[in-house]
């Protein structure tokens, strides 16, 4: 829904205007981090508070982990703990009530409320997430009666701000736009072995697939990568009338073949057992991570009707390649770069040049060629 209109300011209640703009002697903004303990939680909100002029909420089940994770980020009155569960529709709604927006980093986001958004928009703060679950993600940005929420109190609500369905969005934009006749994408994720696997996020890439490995040519050299369930399928189709696929290769070669047998044993998609089983991997690869790359790659090729070929490729160190499209978004809003309101495409509210420039700025690599 991202051609709709910015609506008037007078479609802002006062309220949920204050909460946005900040106004004299309140201070800056507050962003809450959903999952702010998390891996991707806490690399957000470091990226955060090193680029905008904002109070950060951590927010989360354990209090322990809410309070460690602020000590570790050293920015003083800047950071606060909040205990929060997700599942509490009015706790979430109490907690975002004084917030300019509402970033999730929580997950596997299988297992989160989909009303999560409608209840933060209807307290008067944006919502962002950096999902890349398809059923998430699709299910958002189709919904009619949320987007009119959202235009009517003023506030953004734009999921998939991660590597995909964001990053892999522009970038096979970037491509397609230099072929004539394009037909076809192949977006591949390359994660360094020493980037840190959570748990929500080994449970996540179960839960989305993990099969069908293809031998494909990566800044990093020749890798297996395995094919995973994206929003791209739908989005990249319905957007740009391309054919996609999304594929997975790890560094460690072990690694991959764990998840794949991960993905073939039987039995329910979501239990206890797997979640437990997630976390017992996460602990397990932990003391391997000291072993290879921190390099993170993300590349889109476009495929002709004749032949024709074009290459996009974004290249970082860490994680931050997941996050990076979260905090630019957090930024358009709060320095009213990005006005539009309502449900937003990740990929799409940002030109794939604008997108480029902002990404190399912050210390990462684009290379295109067709």
């Amino acid at each position: 829904m991202d051609d709709q209109e910015q609506p008037p300011d007078s479609a802002m209640s006062e309220g949920a205007t204050e909460r946005q703009r900040g106004t004299p002697g309140t201070g800056p903004p507050r962003v809450l981090i959903a999952g702010g303990y998390g891996v991707f939680g806490r690399v957000f909100a470091r990226e955060v508070l090193a680029s905008l002029p904002v109070r950060v909420a951590i927010a989360g089940r354990d209090a322990g982990r809410l309070a460690k994770a602020c000590r570790a980020l050293r920015t003083g009155d800047r950071v606060e703990p909040r205990v929060l569960d997700l599942h509490d529709r009015r706790a979430v709604a109490h907690a975002s009530e004084d917030c300019f927006a509402v970033a999730c980093a929580a997950g596997p986001f299988q297992t989160l409320d989909r009303e999560l958004p409608r209840v933060v928009a209807e307290a008067g703060a944006h919502w962002l997430d950096i999902s890349d679950v398809t059923e998430w993600v699709l299910a958002i940005l189709a919904d009619r009666a949320l987007h009119e929420k959202a235009l009517e109190n003023g506030t953004a609500v734009i999921p998939g701000l991660s590597s995909v369905p964001a990053l892999s969005g522009v970038l096979v934009r970037w491509a397609r736009n230099r072929l004539v006749n394009p037909r076809r994408a192949r977006v591949v994720l390359y994660i360094g072995n020493r980037n840190a696997k959570g748990p929500a996020a080994i449970e996540s890439a179960r839960m989305s697939g993990f099969g069908d490995p293809l031998l494909v040519d990566l800044p990093a050299g020749r890798r297996l990568a395995y094919r995973f369930a994206s929003p791209d399928d739908v989005l990249l189709r319905q957007d740009l009338g391309l054919e996609a696929e999304f594929r997975v290769a790890l560094e460690w070669s072990f690694a991959n073949r764990i998840m794949a047998w991960l993905q073939r044993q039987p039995g329910p998609a979501r239990s206890p057992a797997r979640t437990g089983l997630a976390r017992a991997l996460s602990a397990l690869a932990a003391p391997f991570s000291v072993f290879g790359s921190e390099i993170s790659s993300l590349q889109a090729e476009v495929f002709g009707a004749s032949g024709e070929y074009a290459r996009a490729v974004l290249t970082g160190l860490g994680q931050r390649l997941a996050v990076l499209p979260c905090v630019l978004a957090l930024e358009a809003l709060a320095d009213g770069g990005l006005r539009e309101r309502g449900c937003i495409n990740p990929a799409a509210w940002l030109g794939p040049d604008d997108w480029a420039s902002r990404l190399s700025a912050r210390g990462i690599r684009f290379d295109g060629h067709a």
